[in-house]
C-alpha cells in the first residue's frame, strides 16, 4: 500500500482536491468504440506483423526443398539399383569377367600377438601367466638420485641462510 495516501479529505492538496474532483463526461464515452480501436492498434504494432508469414514461407519452402531432394535421392537409388540388377550374373552362369587376384599380404603375425596368446592360454589354462620373454630392450631401473624434492613445510633446504 502507498505510504501517501491520505486517508481524510483533509490532508490532500489543492492540486490533488483538483484532480479528485475531475470525473469523465459520460455522454461521449462508446466502450466497444474504445475497444474495438484498442484491438486495431495492437494489432498493427510490432514485429509479429511480418515476422510469422515470413517465418512460415521459410518453413514452407525448406519443406519443398528437403523434398525435392529426398525424391531425387530415391531416383537415384533406384536407378542404382537397376544398373546393378541388369549387370548381375544369372545363377549357374560363367562369369563374364574375370577377378583379379590380389597380392598377398605381406603381413606376418608376430606369435606374441592376441590370437596366439590367446590359443595358448586356452590349451593350458594352468600356465596363463606364465609367457615368453619380452622382445625389445630390457626394462629401464630407477632414476639416479637427483636434487631433494621440497615439501610442503619444510623449512630446510634453499628457504634457510
Amino acid at each position: 500500500m502507498d505510504a501517501h495516501t491520505p486517508r481524510h479529505e483533509d490532508d490532500l492538496s489543492a492540486v490533488e482536491r483538483r484532480l479528485a474532483g475531475w470525473r469523465p463526461r459520460a455522454e461521449g464515452l462508446d466502450a466497444d468504440a474504445m475497444l474495438f480501436a484498442a484491438g486495431l492498434a495492437a494489432g498493427r504494432r510490432g514485429w509479429g506483423r511480418l515476422l510469422v508469414p515470413a517465418l512460415c514461407g521459410l518453413l514452407a519452402a525448406l519443406a519443398t526443398g528437403l523434398g525435392a531432394w529426398g525424391l531425387s535421392e530415391r531416383a537415384e537409388r533406384e536407378a542404382m539399383a537397376s544398373r546393378l540388377r541388369q549387370h548381375a550374373p544369372t545363377p549357374g552362369a560363367p562369369p563374364a569377367t574375370a577377378v583379379a587376384l590380389l597380392p598377398e599380404p605381406s603381413y606376418t603375425p608376430s606369435p606374441d600377438d592376441y590370437f596366439h596368446l590367446r590359443q595358448r592360454v586356452l590349451q593350458d589354462p594352468g600356465r596363463w601367466l606364465a609367457f615368453s620373454e619380452p622382445a625389445g630392450p630390457p626394462a629401464p631401473g630407477p632414476p639416479p638420485p637427483g636434487p631433494a624434492i621440497l615439501r610442503a613445510g619444510q623449512r630446510d633446504g634453499l628457504l634457510d641462510p
